[in-house]
């Protein structure tokens, strides 16, 4: 028999190399499932629209601009990066749709060159050439060439013209091209999650936004990892190199995840470790016997690595959900080697042999631990029934783990203490200690035992509609964690929070039809659509654009490139204009016209001319790289007009490259959209009522809004089901097993009273259900059912021998075993409580509750119960 099972425990464990630990979240639920697959069908299309966020937070904006500079230009140094990092909405990053959303431009500078200039030599003539033309203009005007202008629009040009000085001079002077010429419009309504220089910041002003799109080629926590770390690493040379006093968290669900995975793998180490160092020092305690204690060990761990061999074979891998099985089956697989070994010393302190001992636990111990085995593996079983499939393969993991180690206990232990026993096994002498008096205290204090528990009990009852279900499994995570921080400033912002709902479109239209349905749901706080960028396209429009045709031929943007402008080419045109400001200033005064605007431009070509005069080798490289930035925009702006006005019709494809790659389909076709709830997406009656709003307006929505009400249904109504599955099998297992359905009553009273009493254990200390802890419902049915069941039948084993059973066999006897298999079960799922993930920590602590509830009943009450119904006698 032992060299069996060794051979299978050694072809189990060479497998443990290979399994692997499944960290996707979107493997928890089958593919079958509806809303899954909509989901799914939504990534294939799209992609992951999952992103890391950087959220800097600084007091002066100024500062938390120019680490977000800094983070930009480093984040698009990596080049899976390049062209995904969005900061800021300004020229640069929108160039393909300046045109589209003002097309009057053309015409308004075409109209105003003067009839012998040509609009494309123009543009390839650089610098020199632009600012020449402005000066022709303004002579155009004081000679009386030009078209005549109503003073406020007038006004309004000489204003125009002196933020263009001013903008081009903050560049000089080493502000960002894009930057300066954004914050030059500041004078412009604001859009709401921008700054005044186009940056991206959350909604109240607070924090600036660095959003990362990544292409992630699958949904892993090995897939995030790497640029995760690369991205932190990036975010601590910009922090060190900017200003004071400015932080950048990074958040977002690829971050979360990877912290999270960090946590429950740490945490899974450490509970495995003090759940194992606590089982072994209790079985000391207990047992009074290394050797004794190694034998009740062994068929534990030759159970969980057959489990693990299973799990490699059937599954493949573990996942969040079904990875925490390895502490639950160290705390409940010991029960049935405890069991095994204290009903084996009982009988050698009674005078049998080693051989005898053996025949008499199997034979008195064997039934009640294949029953207690039977009804935990029910238990678990009963989470078949759940549509999280991460929770069904939990079940059937530790059901077949519990099987394997029941066996084990069954036929390995025997043959160990078989073996042990040719070469002396001695009996432990001693029972465990304090049990005894036990005895006593049942027998005189049984009525006010029995009273306390029905009353302790009704008060549960009553605490089971104060404890709510909390879905957010973000609060799993450490408050003081980076990522957590970062969340709670993007979560309730309405167009940055992570948590939205994913909706897709066929045509840009399309996509602005669902967008304006959308926005006007009250439920809905905001929406992320790339159709901000391209305005409606009606005829007015669309003339305008075609407008273009009639410019001739387009400008060779290469040649402009190709420019380097030297300070000596262009102060001349500077001069000039500031000469011919004076004139315009004269005119004005002699016109009786106000002079602000004029006055305004003039000191703006004034600190330009002085910089140009100065310049330095800064001021003369930055000079030089101005052409080509602005030959890049304008080609792009000029291409994607083009080809909209030969077209007449938006294509998904006009949109920037940024914006490609966040809202445009992997094929080039379709829109995506991100929904942000304006309500609670974790309180179960809101979520509802976004969800249904949403569906009703796009019935593909899917996503992380969209889910989360759903998956905690199926959870909370799901184990609802599992448990009252488990009351009802238990019930009908047990009363099968003891013959009786009075027995197989009170067998299940510890269990009824436990699982009342762990309900107002949570409510009292303000512990809600989760969907980490959720699953302790069915696992507490099964768990106290079998401490009854061990009490019922040493009841009847006990009657058998006796007129009558005896508490003392009960409590001295089988209370002794329960005692330890219950303790090295608690102490194995309070281990999780060290762990820093939240999910763990719940877990345990209900756990807890709940099995100790059990153990009290089980130990005090029921033998209290059957005192007073006459089956048992003190002697």
């Amino acid at each position: 028999m032992l060299s069996v099972a060794g051979l299978f425990v050694v072809g189990s464990a060479v497998t443990l190399p290979q399994l692997r630990v499944s960290t996707s979240r979107y493997g928890l639920v089958s593919d079958t499932n509806p809303d899954q697959a909509r989901m799914l069908r939504f990534f294939d299309r799209f992609g992951n629209p999952d992103a890391p966020v950087l959220v800097v937070s600084g007091e002066r904006a100024e500062d938390r601009r120019a680490v977000v500079d800094r983070l930009v230009a480093d984040l698009e140094a990596v080049p899976e990066l390049r062209g995904r990092v969005l900061a800021r909405v300004g020229p640069s990053e929108v160039a393909e749709v300046l045109l589209l959303q003002r097309p009057e431009i053309l015409s308004q500078v075409t109209g105003s060159l003067p009839p012998d200039v040509a609009l494309a030599p123009l543009v390839e003539g650089g610098l020199p050439a632009w600012f020449g033309a402005i000066e022709g203009q303004l002579q155009a005007g004081l000679d009386g060439e030009a078209a005549p202008q109503d003073p406020a629009r007038a006004a309004e040009g000489l204003k125009q013209l002196g933020g263009l000085a001013s903008t081009f001079d903050r560049y000089l002077g080493g502000e960002d091209l894009m930057r300066a010429a954004m914050q030059a419009q500041a004078g412009e309504a604001p859009v709401r999650g921008r700054d005044e220089a186009g940056y991206i910041q959350t909604v109240d002003g607070k924090h600036h936004i660095v959003s990362v799109f990544p292409e992630f080629l699958g949904n892993e926590v090995s897939d995030f990892a790497p640029l995760i770390t690369r991205i932190k690493d990036i975010r601590e040379a910009a922090l060190a190199a900017g200003p004071a006093g400015v932080t950048a968290d990074l958040t977002g669900l690829p971050a979360l995840a990877v912290e999270e995975q960090r946590l429950v793998s740490r945490g899974l180490v450490q509970s495995s470790m003090w759940s194992g160092m606590a089982i072994l020092v209790l079985c000391l305690v207990m047992l009074r016997s290394l050797r004794q204690t190694v034998l009740s060990l062994v068929p534990l761990l030759g159970g969980l690595a057959l489990t693990l061999g299973f799990v490699y074979w059937y599954y493949g891998y573990l996942n969040l959900i079904t990875s925490s099985f390895v502490s639950t089956l160290l705390g409940l697989g010991i029960d049935f080697g405890v069991h095994m070994m204290h009903r084996f010393n009982e009988q050698r302190r009674a005078g049998s042999d080693v051989s005898g001992a053996i025949r008499e636990a199997l034979m008195h111990t064997g039934p009640p631990i294949l029953v207690g085995a039977l009804v935990t593996v029910l238990a678990f079983l009963t989470t078949l029934g759940s549509d999280f499939t991460a929770y069904a393969e939990l079940g059937v993991i530790t059901a077949v783990g519990l099987g394997f180690v029941v066996l084990s206990t069954l036929f390995v232990l025997p043959s160990l203490l078989a073996v042990a026993g040719k070469t002396g096994l001695a009996a432990v002498k001693k029972e465990p200690p304090l049990v005894h008096r036990l005895v006593g205290f049942v027998a005189r204090a049984r009525v006010p035992l029995v009273a306390l528990a029905v009353l302790a009990a009704i008060g549960g009852g009553w605490g089971l509609s104060r404890i709510a279900f909390n879905g957010r499994y973000f609060d799993f995570l450490p408050r003081n964690s980076e990522s957590v921080r970062a969340l709670e400033a993007l979560e309730g912002d309405p167009l940055m929070s992570p948590v939205y709902a994913n909706v897709a479109a066929d045509s840009v239209e399309e996509a602005r039809q669902k967008t304006e349905a959308l926005r006007a749901l009250p439920e809905v706080a905001g929406v992320q659509t790339a159709t901000d960028l391209l305005p409606p396209l009606d005829a007015t429009r669309l003339e305008q654009l075609r407008a273009i045709e009639k410019l001739g031929p387009l400008p060779d943007f290469a040649r402009l490139a190709a420019r380097a402008t030297t300070p000596e080419e262009l102060l001349p045109k500077i001069k000039a204009i500031v000469d011919a400001l004076d004139e315009v200033r004269f005119a004005l005064q002699q016109g009786g016209q106000p002079v602000e605007a004029v006055d305004q431009a003039q000191a703006a070509f004034r600190a330009l001319r002085d910089r140009l005069d100065k310049a330095g080798p800064d001021e003369r490289k930055r000079l030089a790289a101005a052409e080509p930035q602005v030959a890049d925009l304008l080609a792009r702006a000029w291409t994607t007009a083009k080809n909209v006005a030969a077209r007449g019709s938006y294509l998904p494809t006009d949109l920037p490259p940024l914006f490609r790659a966040r809202f445009v389909g992997r094929d080039g076709t379709g829109l995506a959209m991100f929904v942000v709830p304006a309500v609670s997406p974790w309180e179960s009656a809101s979520a509802a009522r976004f969800r249904d709003a949403v569906v009703a307006v796009a019935p593909d929505a899917s996503g992380l809004a969209i889910n989360i009400e759903l998956h905690s249904s199926m959870i909370v109504a799901g184990f609802r089901r599992a448990a009252l599955w488990a009351a009802l099998l238990i019930l009908l297992v047990v009363t099968l097993e003891l013959r009786s359905l009075r027995d197989g009553a009170l067998a299940l009273v510890p269990t009824v009273l436990g699982w009342l009493w762990m309900l107002g254990l949570m409510a009292a200390v303000g512990q809600t259900f989760d969907v980490a802890n959720i699953v302790s419902l069915p696992l507490v049915i099964g768990i106290g059912t079998a401490f009854g069941v061990h009490f019922m039948h040493r009841c009847q084993e006990s009657e058998q021998h006796n007129s009558h059973a005896r508490l003392d066999d009960l409590v001295r006897g089988t209370g002794s075993a329960v005692v330890l298999s219950a303790l090295t079960t608690i102490a194995s799922f309070a281990s999780l409580t060290l762990s820093d993930y939240g999910g763990m920590k719940s877990f345990g602590l209900v756990m807890v509750l709940g099995i100790s509830s059990c153990l009290v009943a089980s130990l005090l009450v029921l033998p209290a119960l059957l005192l007073m119904f006459g089956r048992v006698r003190m002697h």
